[in-house]
């Protein structure tokens, strides 16, 4: 269930285009949502969790699979309200994952900003459970330096087999 305030679209996979989201609309399949500048939406799961997307946000939202809830934030702020009492053991997990990690709640209230590549976390109440992983894209910097150690470490196996035959 959506709410909104401004104008925030959705990528339409059948037009190959972004359409306007609609109030009350359902996120029945992955979706890239983004929000204007001063424009928020409000996701509302029926497990007891609220999400804002603050302005100038870009995300994907994945409807539930597996008992697990997750947004991928690629540009701007997610927050997230968990109700502290509701059932842990039958509500789906829910995440916000970032280029630099996943962050899952525990019964909270915090917020995720993805800005210039970096994750940022904020608690305000309860925790959250920080997993740090590897871009799924890396850098071209990071493919630079795998690039060098893998060329370093092909030369090492290449100078011993040259060794081992002499």
């Amino acid at each position: 269930m959506m709410a909104l305030n401004g104008f925030v679209s959705k990528y339409d996979h059948k037009t190959a285009s972004f359409q306007p989201v609609q109030i009350g609309e359902i996120v029945n399949e992955k979706s890239l949502f983004l929000t204007s500048e001063g424009s928020e939406l409000i996701l509302s799961y029926p497990s007891s969790i609220v999400a804002r997307f603050g302005e100038n946000t870009r995300a994907i939202v994945s409807p539930e699979l597996d008992n697990r809830l997750e947004i991928d934030l690629q540009l701007g702020t997610v927050s997230a309200l968990l109700d502290p009492d509701r059932d842990k053991e039958k509500e789906p997990v829910f995440a916000i994952r970032g280029s630099g990690g996943v962050i899952e709640a525990v019964g909270t209230f915090y917020a995720i900003t993805e800005y210039k590549g970096q994750t940022y976390s904020a608690v305000k109440r309860g925790e959250v459970a920080k997993k740090t992983t590897p871009p799924e894209k890396p850098n071209f910097s990071a493919y630079i330096n795998h690039s060098k150690s893998m060329k370093k470490d092909q030369e090492k196996i290449g100078l011993q087999q040259r060794k081992a035959t002499q």
